[in-house]
């Protein structure tokens, strides 16, 4: 028969000194009763049966305790070399029997190994056997079936917490790659589970693995707490992923740096009873024996096994714990799950209504023209077009806290998203609203101030390109993210200012009030560049935060990418621009002139093209000095212009 360690992937810590166990009196044990399976022909029964030489040994056929046809009594020492499926027939019967239970590893029997905390050798299993002191344990029931090691239904891909030889980076990604290929076809089923003290929680999940104690170093200790055999309890841990994009992530990041906290789309239940229903008939494993049913019960037996442990069984003499542990907060839950048990897991996370009803009431309120929107929005536009005037940043800074654009905009952003008409509707409403506030707010205060000059701070939102609409996309990223994440909600401030939509309509009122149509164009182009921007990045955002099925974003966003990408042509052409004029500058900068340097260039576009730039020389220049000045900037420039010089005396 072939060695138990070629067929198990797994390596126990040798933490325990058998120099130091308290050992039993084997003397007097008047007799061990072997129990096998097979006869003493066979190579490894014949190795036990010389390793217990020196002991009176009874053998006794397996069938025979199993028919009733051998009867054993209170605190006999049954020593048990069976498979897997005749241990978990045999040791409930000794149990009842009172009997002292020890179990040797078999070539059939590696959930026991694991379970039991065996040595795989026999020479040291059996010494085990004689030395280790005997413990009243626990046993773990599914459906009245003894459980070894773990009931296991689907396929934990890797993430099942296992304690296991570190292997190399090469070998961790092969294994990725083999598990990705199984796991990314695999559809959620529906499970309730419903512990002992009443909680319980309808979830999707992908699989679900429950074992008695951790103390066998088969489940890490740092992700499902402390445990062991004799405390009352069990685990539950269940894979739950709502997306494969998250179940990939946390693959990925298991390459590299195992988790030592739960994720998030992991579970953890602690209970001494546990009923597990499916919404039908589903394949799972008792200690890899196959079943096949729609409701598994799972129940403790506290302290009804007399059993000698295997060295790699921790056993602690500690009082029975009574406290549930129910870690299911992150897992999918209420429509969520009907949308994942439809079909395999989606690329992105889908969140159902219920999950983000609070979000949802909040952006509708925000939806509303309400009376504080309506005065605010005068507000601040009046305010900025103050600081206009006033060439002043922080005053303008000051009226982009203020602004409460924002928020309406978001709103849209999600009834885009979620196709949500009224959603839209109500958005769409304020926005106008607010938009004909700030004109007529914006002209107003431009009627009142006695100036009709262009300052530096109007003059900068009359020329946008790409990279506004770069702020304007990142903005809604942001503005998306911040109103998904309560926590971070602070953060819509920093935001506003990023973005910066009403300054720009404070711009396009003041060019209503002078009747400037190229100021207007462009400051309202801006506008647009901004609106545009949010909306499409915001609804992306929220689609990919799984605020909306990806089919039924699609429809939404069509709208979105051809507005923006109609309103990038004119944002192209001014960002082209603004790198040739940049271009243009270095070279007239760069040009070497006698006793003379230029500087503060500014290109006007215009045919021919108007150069403005600060000329500084020594003393006041000569005809021929001007005229030295164009042809150099000629040569470099090898174009047509016209130049428009500020003498700046050097003394």
């Amino acid at each position: 028969m072939p060695n138990i360690c070629q067929h198990i992937e797994i390596t126990f810590p040798d933490n325990q000194d058998m120099s130091n166990t308290p050992q039993p009196d084997t003397a007097n044990l008047q007799t061990i009763f072997l129990i096998q399976q097979g006869t003493a022909e066979d190579m490894e029964l014949a190795l036990v049966e010389s390793q217990l030489k020196h002991h009176p040994v009874t053998l006794v056929q397996v069938q025979d305790i199993l028919s009733g046809a051998t009867r054993l009594n209170e605190n006999d020492y049954c020593l048990l070399y069976l498979s897997d499926e005749l241990n978990a027939q045999t040791i409930p019967l000794l149990s009842s029997y009172k009997c002292i239970v020890s179990i040797l590893p078999h070539p059939e029997g590696g959930q026991s190994i694991i379970g039991f905390g065996l040595h795989s050798e026999l020479n040291e299993a059996i010494q085990d056997s004689l030395s280790c002191p005997m413990h009243a344990v626990d046993i773990l029931k599914c459906n009245n079936e003894l459980v070894l090691n773990s009931v296991d239904i689907g396929e934990f891909a890797g993430f099942k917490p296992v304690r296991m030889p570190r292997s190399g980076v090469f070998s961790r990604i092969t294994n990725f790659c083999r598990r990705w290929k199984k796991i990314r076809h695999q559809v959620p089923f529906q499970v309730t589970l419903t512990t002992q003290k009443g909680k319980t929680i309808t979830t999707a999940a992908t699989a679900i693995s429950v074992i008695e104690h951790a103390s066998n170093a088969r489940f890490v200790q740092q992700l499902i707490g402390d445990s062991n055999i004799n405390d009352g309890m069990f685990h539950a841990v269940f894979l739950a992923p709502r997306s494969l994009r998250q179940l990939f992530i946390g693959m990925l990041k298991n390459i590299f740096n195992p988790p030592i906290n739960m994720p998030d789309f992991i579970g953890h239940i602690r209970s001494a009873g546990m009923e597990v229903t499916t919404s039908k008939p589903i394949e799972y494993k008792i200690d890899d024996r196959l079943k096949l049913d729609n409701k598994l019960i799972f129940s403790i037996e506290n302290r009804v096994l007399n059993l000698v442990p295997g060295r790699y069984l921790k056993i602690e003499k500690s009082a029975l714990q009574s406290k549930e542990i129910f870690r299911t907060q992150n897992l999918p839950a209420d429509d969520a799950v009907a949308e994942l048990v439809s079909n395999t897991l989606p690329w992105n996370i889908h969140a159902g209504t219920e999950e983000f009803r609070d979000l949802y009431q909040s952006l509708r309120e925000n939806a509303a023209a309400s009376a504080s929107f309506l005065t605010l929005m005068t507000l601040s536009t009046m305010l900025a077009t103050l600081g206009l005037f006033a060439n002043s940043a922080p005053v303008i800074i000051g009226a982009m806290i203020l602004a409460p654009l924002m928020a309406p905009i978001v709103s849209f952003s999600m009834g885009t998203v979620r196709q949500d008409q009224d959603l839209m509707a109500q958005a769409s409403k304020t926005l106008i609203y607010g938009l004909c506030l700030a004109l007529f707010a914006g002209a107003f205060i431009a009627l009142l101030i006695p100036l009709h000059v262009q300052t530096a701070e109007m003059m900068a939102r009359v020329s946008p390109n790409l990279l506004d609409l770069g702020v304007a996309i990142i903005s809604g990223i942001a503005a998306a993210y911040a109103n998904s994440r309560a926590e971070i909600a602070k953060s819509l401030a920093g935001v506003a200012i990023a973005v910066a939509l009403v300054p720009p309509l404070a711009t396009t009122g003041v060019a209503l009030a002078w009747l400037n149509l190229d100021m207007m164009t462009g400051s309202f182009l801006l506008f647009l560049t901004n609106l545009s921007g949010i909306v499409l990045a915001a609804a992306i955002t929220f689609s990919w935060l799984g605020f909306s099925p990806f089919k039924r974003a699609q429809k939404g966003l069509i709208a979105p990418i051809l507005i923006t990408a109609v309103i990038s042509v004119p944002l192209a052409v001014s960002f082209v621009n603004m790198v040739q004029n940049n271009t243009t500058i270095n070279k007239i900068i760069s040009v070497e002139l006698d006793n003379a340097q230029i500087n503060n260039v500014e290109i006007i576009s215009s045919k021919p093209m108007l150069i403005k730039f600060d000329l500084i020389v020594a003393r006041y220049p000569t005809e021929n000095m001007i005229k030295n000045v164009k042809s150099a900037l000629k040569n470099k420039l090898k174009t047509e212009f016209e130049m428009e010089i500020t003498v700046v005396i050097r003394r």
